[in-house]
């Protein structure tokens, strides 16, 4: 499978690879910020597990289904349309058609209504839903209108529930803009990734700065939902003072939050080809991007925004960040579409990735292609993941909970990081410092893997 058609489930096994390569404990003797650690090991710390075998996987789904569900509960629609391809994403997308949009939404509008009154789905309410992709923002008009209506009508929202729509600003008119409101949406998230024209260019973006600039006044100007966008630091070109206009750009702009995310250079992407033929920069390295990151750090705290994780920022009420707290927690998520990927019960769940065989499949039945096994300390990896995504753990209360002592067993591991700079700790309390936020997904893998081997009940 191609970098253009790799999905979620293509994901997984690609960022669980590796373990030999993940260190638990840092470096010694230098600046942590840059140093403490030789290479990001993980995008998404946590992934594991033995997945189901193939004949297996219809009756744990029949079986999963009839289990009604507990706890905050997200759910995950999967849109894989993309009208280009950035040279950057790693997502699996397919090209728009004419007919794609109605064609699609008719097929995941018949799969909601089919799923809506099984009991996993309808026992308790949904408290944040998300449109991603892919670029939901690439169907029609009507067609995200009556996809977002059909998720309110067959769905338990709570009150208060998020729903997110996803997207970018090429093809994304004020028609959209109203029409997903109209739908129900209370939160629009747009991948901006810089507002650099040429930079913006090279990457196979459409949009230039002052396009960008009228849509995002024109959301504000219609004041019905939050709106947040993603910008990306160490991108090819991208200077220290081109991020901090970026920035400064994105303070000017009244929105409700951002997330500032660090660029990942998939394997055999069409990204890491171009700088590898010398078509294009080679990115800025790990030492220089972890600089980025202070300076967006520092001109967050110093623009008052909330710090929601630890790559998310809030300027108003309006942004809670729900789903994404909520996925990192690996809590209950539904899934449909093409490629979605979901959490039941702590089975990890991938629906058929290929858009032709889900649709013909989904008239049918689920299209589920693969499930996981929960991981045996999957509670702890939860707790872990959280808690680390907001810089800050609690480990005395996630042990007296799980019935383990923590603080003990991990002492060896955080006196070191506290040693080099990485962590702060006090009465049970783990609290990253500046370098233990840049290096945090290294932090959360590094505690998971020190328990399934140093952990009796592990074999360790």
């Amino acid at each position: 499978m191609n970098n253009k058609t790799q999905g979620k489930l293509n994901l997984y096994k690609h960022f669980h690879s590796g373990v030999k390569d993940r260190p638990v404990f840092a470096n010694e003797g230098v600046d942590p910020l840059p140093l403490a650690f030789n290479k990001k090991v993980a995008v998404h710390p946590g992934l594991g597990g033995t997945f189901v075998e193939k004949e297996s996987i219809g009756a744990l789904w029949k079986t999963l289904v009839q289990k009604e569900r507990s706890g905050k509960t997200a759910a995950y629609f999967h849109i894989p349309f993309c009208e280009t391809h950035c040279l950057f994403c790693g997502f699996y997308s397919n090209p728009l058609t004419r007919d794609s949009s109605k064609t699609y939404v008719d097929a995941l509008v018949g799969e909601i209504q089919r799923d809506k009154d099984l009991p996993v789905v309808n026992s308790s309410p949904i408290h944040a839903v998300y449109l991603g992709g892919g670029t939901p923002t690439a169907l029609e008009a009507e067609d995200l209108e009556r996809l977002l209506v059909c998720i309110g009508q067959c769905l338990p929202l709570a009150n208060d529930c998020e729903i997110t729509v996803e997207g970018r600003i090429h093809n994304f008119s004020e028609e959209k803009m109203k029409a997903c409101i109209s739908g129900g949406a209370n939160r629009f998230s747009i991948g901006v990734q810089t507002f650099n024209t040429d930079i913006r260019r090279s990457l196979g973006r459409v949009a230039d700065k002052a396009t960008i600039l009228r849509s995002m006044q024109t959301l504000v100007r219609l004041d019905q939902a939050a709106i947040v966008i993603d910008l990306i630091y160490g991108l090819p070109g991208q200077s220290m003072a081109i991020w901090e206009s970026d920035l400064n750009t994105l303070l000017g702009l009244g929105l409700d939050g951002v997330d500032l995310y660090q660029l990942n250079v998939f394997k055999n992407s069409a990204l890491e080809k171009a700088a590898n033929k010398g078509t294009m920069q080679t990115p800025p390295d790990i030492s220089q991007q972890s600089h980025y990151f202070a300076k967006g750090v520092e001109t967050m705290i110093r623009a008052r925004y909330r710090r929601l994780s630890i790559s998310h920022w809030g300027r108003s009420t309006r942004e809670r960040n729900l789903y994404n707290l909520l996925f990192k927690k690996r809590s209950n998520a539904l899934a449909f579409g093409a490629c979605a990927g979901g959490n039941l019960d702590g089975h990890f769940f991938f629906l058929e990735n290929k858009l032709n065989r889900y649709l013909k499949t989904v008239g049918r039945t689920k299209p589920v292609m693969a499930i996981v096994h929960p991981l045996e300390n999957d509670a702890l990896v939860g707790a872990l993941t959280g808690g680390l995504e907001v810089g800050r753990l609690d480990l005395r209360q996630i042990g007296q909970r799980l019935g383990l002592n923590l603080e003990e067993f991990y002492r060896p591991v955080l006196e070191q990081w506290e040693r080099v700079g990485l962590i702060e700790t006090d009465g049970g309390w783990v609290t990253l410092t500046l370098a233990g936020q840049f290096w945090q997904v290294n932090l959360t893998q590094a505690m998971i893997d020190y328990f399934n081997v140093n952990h009796p009940v592990n074999g360790g």
